[in-house]
């Protein structure tokens, strides 16, 4: 009993070194076989790209600006604050690295001839790529009133070499672009690679191709002027005056009459007509009408505007001419008026004649009346 005891004992334990021996390299395997730890994915968040600030447009068309290109044109601008805009205008040339060639400043407060307004004139040269810097100060501190500024290759073959250095460039970062990909195979990495060492080998033969052979300037004419002034005449250049008046004769005299006269004039820019006929009703029914053909010529004090105002604009003139009234005479007045509206080609305004009547009754009068005028 003892010995089949033994027996069964040592066959158990042999059959577990047995089966430990076999499930060993099975568990090594199991293990061997694991999944490896899978690297986190890419993160699909990407930074918002901030965009490119776009300056405003400032009313101007934009010029070419290739340094192989000649460009030459002229601009006027005008600016209220002219002085300090053409001092500010020229220290911008020279920090661009241009330079002024030409300067003529005529800057007058109280310009009343336009032949002599005021206004900056200047001839500048700088690189063509920095001609937009330029325009866009100027339409910033100033009105862009007119422009016109054109280009032109100097030479052709400046222009062909240009072409074959863009085409060159753009080519050889396209190479460049497939060779970074690792999943290009060896036979077309081969070619690529190849392709790319003829396009620089060329590139560097041919040093036109990648260079410009000169630089070029940019010649440009600048005339900063001031605003022009507000024409109350509307542009017009003749007046056509309506006029309606009280007239006291014999104000000198031992006995005074009175008569209402009405008449038009015709003239130029002038607050007094230079031509004008007047009619004047009889007083009594003895009496008969009157009439008065006179010329005149006035002005504006410079002390109250010169006659720019829109209202209240004094003028003094004279006239002469020939009147009857009763008798013959030959006419003197002085005139003393007030513009009380003067816009838009419309004047009306009040004035007072002293009047001198030469002749076999001399007299003095006094005339008090109103005129329309109309521009045209």
């Amino acid at each position: 009993m003892m010995h089949r005891h033994a027996f069964t004992c040592s066959l158990l334990v042999a059959s577990g070194l047995v089966a430990a021996c076999a499930g060993g390299p099975a568990r090594s395997s199991a293990l061997a076989t694991a999944p490896a730890v899978r690297e986190a994915p890419p993160p699909t968040y990407q930074a918002p790209v901030t965009p490119v600030p776009v300056a405003p447009a400032t009313g101007y068309a934009d010029v070419n600006t290739d340094s192989s290109l000649v460009s030459n044109g002229s601009v006027v601008a005008s600016s209220p604050d002219l002085l300090p805009t053409a001092s500010a205008f020229r220290r911008e040339v020279y920090r661009l690295g241009g330079r002024v060639f030409a300067e003529q400043v005529h800057v007058h407060p109280d310009d009343d001839d336009l032949k002599q307004a005021s206004a900056a004139s200047y001839r500048i040269k700088l690189l063509p790529r920095l001609l937009p810097d330029l325009l866009d100060w100027l339409g910033k501190h100033a009105a862009i009133t007119a422009q016109d500024v054109s280009s032109i290759i100097a030479m052709e073959s400046e222009g062909d070499a240009s072409i074959v250095r863009a085409d060159v460039q753009a080519r050889i970062g396209e190479l460049t672009a497939q060779l970074a990909d690792p999943a290009v195979d060896p036979a077309s990495r081969a070619a690529l690679e190849a392709e790319r060492t003829r396009l620089t080998g060329a590139a560097i033969a041919d040093p036109a191709a990648m260079a410009d052979n000169t630089r070029r300037v940019a010649v440009l004419d600048v005339r900063l002027e001031a605003p022009a002034p507000r024409d109350p005449y509307g542009h017009g250049e003749l007046l056509g005056h309506a006029r309606g008046s009280l007239l006291g004769l014999g104000v000198l005299g031992q006995t005074t009459s009175h008569r209402v006269g009405a008449g038009v004039g015709f003239g130029g820019r002038s607050p007094v007509s230079g031509l004008e006929v007047m009619g004047y009703a009889a007083s009594t029914m003895n009496e008969r009408a009157g009439v008065a053909v006179t010329a005149g010529f006035g002005g504006y004090s410079r002390a109250f505007g010169s006659g720019n105002r829109s209202s209240f604009n004094p003028y003094v003139g004279m006239r002469y001419g020939y009147a009857y009234l009763q008798a013959h005479y030959f006419v003197a007045a002085a005139e003393l008026g007030v513009e009380l509206v003067k816009q838009r080609g419309v004047l009306w305004s009040i004035s007072a004649r002293p009047i001198g009547l030469i002749g076999s009754d001399s007299q003095a009068a006094v005339e008090i009346g109103s005129s329309l005028a109309l521009a045209f």
